[in-house]
């Protein structure tokens, strides 16, 4: 298996794989610690709002589906997943391995193409996590508890709250107040949006 990875046809596969391992070390020690990594770069879709984010080809991809870190984890996946199946299968069948100029952009696109649709069921079963499809200012004064963490100024945990819809959401939160703090179980009002997190008072 080794040699498969480290071979030079599969350069690129290797390194989309090796970065999604990466992600969910990342991921796991953040969670030790009552942070998330996945909500990393939710903020592109306020950014991009009248931009790519809604265009057909977007909504054709699902991308707007899931929180984009987790889309970016899925389609590194599939993209790495399929160009080892491409040159294995021509290797096993035509005794040759096709070139990157040939295997990468042809994985890449049945990788978009797999993640679009993977996507598509995986949103339908996680609940709703904020993202670039809701709007943040609804949420100001919504009442939610801390479900993973402590949450000190500067060092922000995982809170659920649930919106007039009964949907679920989670978001990380840190005390307004510079000396407050939070810890799980204890149930917060969100006031601010920060850039990652959101600023909360205590509920009395």
């Amino acid at each position: 298996m080794t040699d498969v990875l480290l071979s030079p046809s599969n350069f690129w596969f290797s390194i989309a794989l090796i970065a999604v391992f990466i992600v969910f070390v990342l991921e796991l020690i953040s969670t030790i610690f009552g942070a998330s990594v996945l909500g990393v770069g939710d903020d592109f879709g306020e950014l991009d709002s009248e931009g790519f984010l809604n265009t057909a080809f977007a909504n054709f991809l699902n991308i707007n589906k899931v929180p984009f870190l987790i889309y970016l984890i899925v389609l590194l996946t599939v993209f790495g997943l399929s160009g080892l199946l491409i040159n294995g299968l021509s290797a096993t069948v035509l005794s040759v391995t096709p070139p990157s100029l040939i295997s990468v952009p042809l994985a890449f696109l049945l990788g978009l193409f797999i993640t679009a649709k993977t996507v598509h069921i995986i949103s339908s079963l996680l609940p709703t996590i904020e993202s670039s499809a809701v709007n943040s200012d609804e949420f100001v004064g919504s009442v939610a508890e801390i479900t993973i963490g402590k949450a000190s100024r500067g060092n922000p945990a995982e809170a659920k709250f649930t919106d007039c819809y009964s949907q679920p959401h989670f978001v990380l939160v840190e005390p307004f107040e510079e000396e407050e703090l939070f810890s799980q179980g204890e149930r917060v009002i969100l006031v601010q949006k920060n850039k990652h997190s959101w600023l909360a008072t205590r509920y009395l």
